[in-house]
């Protein structure tokens, strides 16, 4: 449950910049009565459209007809270069970004530039302004340019450092920069944790995922009991709690906390509750139901493009996938999970080219990227661009799982560069240590693509070496390994 790092006007989009609360201790007044209704009433400008809504934003009256037409007035009038009007608009509309979410690609670099210039000229004009220097910190981050990255992010602290968006943008920044320890910290300097459940929430995650110890999960377990916060508001709390029961052994409590997350989710709490169902084998709600939510959840990306891959839809799967991996532009996970489709299911290595080449500098480097990346270059025919995308990889820095699928992937180099010999040693040393570490998804995956390379080279051990891969992948019944079983 890591906090996404969203630029402002998708933040707002997703609803994550409602009022947690259902009742606030203020006086409330309804926008009818204020003179910037009047004067917009009066005369139909952008000027008094945004004094306006503006107000209608302080006034938390989020219902008034006459604000939302002032905002589709601001859209419908203002160039895009008006970041900040824009911004606000959107925030009171709470309405998706027509430029990303009916997008196919994954970020363009290109894009990224042109959003920078436009940031730094508004920053320049309003150089108070924290969700301009926020924003401009993402795309600086997606670029991989992590020095102005976080320059950028340490301003918008400096001058936003009580708002809850600024805060887990900043944590989420600076977790992308391996910095989880200054993460934590900036959260936890807030003083927020204990009345904030979006705060306590990436407090929570980001030490959970770290190895660090929670400051506030004690804290966080009034706030889930709290009816007058929103539902919404506590989902990805209840999810990041319920992490932690699972992984203690309270299963029981574990749905509880689930269950109360999908009754109003964000698409980041519905993603995970989704990989808590189908990962761990364990029943939080009915599938059906997380299908329909990603229906209605905006941003959902990530619950589709697993259920859609579970379900064997491997191209519905892929697109949602690509959509993923834009509208999480510091994450890798959604492109290797795209290139992994392509190359493994549908056997286009053309394609998972152009997703892993075309992706950001951000989402590149990881360990699994330069894998499937090289995996696809020698397929295709690259064999010295595939050995050379192999060289990125630091070694010392991977973990024991990831130094076992490189074990299988140089395997795989030896055979189709003319060893076979030792091409199957590899195989047979990374199969038996994924058994020892008792990963038999990955140890019946090793041995699909060791059946699948003797059976193109018409060995004599390609049956045996099928049949072999076969009772492994078929053994997990896992849809999606039973069509691999199926392909041999």
């Amino acid at each position: 449950m890591i906090p996404r790092c969203l630029e402002y006007s998708t933040a707002c989009s997703l609803g994550l910049l409602r009022i947690t609360r259902k009742q606030e201790n203020v006086h409330r007044r309804e926008v009818k009565d204020s003179c910037a209704r009047q004067e917009w009433l009066d005369s139909r400008t952008v000027a008094t459209a945004v004094d306006f809504v503006a107000e209608a934003l302080i006034l938390k009256d989020l219902e008034s007809t006459e604000a939302k037409e002032a905002a589709k007035f601001i859209l419908s009038k203002t160039p895009s270069s008006s970041l900040l009007v824009r911004q606000l608009a959107n925030h009171f509309m709470e309405r998706l970004p027509s430029d990303w979410i009916e997008s196919s690609e994954i970020l363009q670099i290109d894009a990224s530039y042109e959003y920078i210039a436009r940031l730094k000229k508004s920053v320049r004009m309003y150089a108070m302004n924290p969700i301009a220097w926020s924003d401009l910190s993402l795309y600086y981050a997606t670029l991989g340019q992590n020095d102005k990255a976080k320059m950028a992010m340490n301003v918008a602290l400096n001058l936003g450092k009580n708002n809850r968006f600024i805060l887990r943008s900043a944590s989420r920044c600076f977790m992308h920069m391996k910095e989880p320890d200054r993460a934590v910290a900036i959260l936890n300097r807030s003083g927020l944790c204990a009345f904030n459940p979006w705060i306590a929430s990436a407090e929570i995650a980001i030490s959970d995922s770290t190895g660090l110890k929670s400051k506030c999960i004690s804290k966080a377990r009034d706030l889930i009991q709290d009816d007058n916060m929103t539902q919404f508001s506590r989902s990805e709390l209840a999810v990041s709690i319920g992490t932690i029961e699972i992984k203690s052994g309270s299963v029981r409590r574990a749905k509880k906390l689930m269950r109360q997350a999908l009754e109003d989710p964000s698409e980041n709490a519905l993603a995970q509750a989704h990989w808590m169902t189908t990962q761990l084998g364990t029943e939080i709600g009915n599938i059906t139901d997380i299908g329909r939510l990603e229906d209605e959840v905006p941003g959902s990306y990530e619950a589709q493009a697993m259920r859609l891959y579970n379900e064997v839809d491997f191209r519905k799967s892929l697109k949602a996938s690509e959509l993923w991996g834009r509208f999480q532009q510091l994450s890798s996970r959604p492109i290797i999970h795209a290139s992994h489709i392509a190359a493994t299911f549908l056997e286009d290595d053309t394609k998972a080219i152009s997703i892993l080449s075309g992706s950001m500098p951000a989402q590149q480097g990881d360990f699994l990227y330069n894998n499937n990346y090289a995996y696809s270059l020698i397929r295709s025919g690259q064999v010295e661009a595939g050995i050379k995308q192999l060289e990125n990889i630091k070694i010392k820095s991977l973990s024991d799982s990831e130094k076992y699928v490189l074990l299988a992937t140089t395997g795989f180099v030896c055979f189709r560069t003319g060893e076979p010999d030792k091409g199957r040693e590899l195989y047979r040393r990374s199969i038996e240590s994924f058994i020892q570490i008792d990963e038999t998804y990955n140890a019946a995956l090793a041995a699909y693509f060791l059946a699948r390379e003797e059976k193109r080279i018409g060995s004599e051990f390609a049956k045996l070496r099928i049949n072999e891969a076969k009772n492994r992948l078929e053994k997990l019944k896992y849809p999606p390994y039973d069509v691999l079983a199926k392909k041999l």
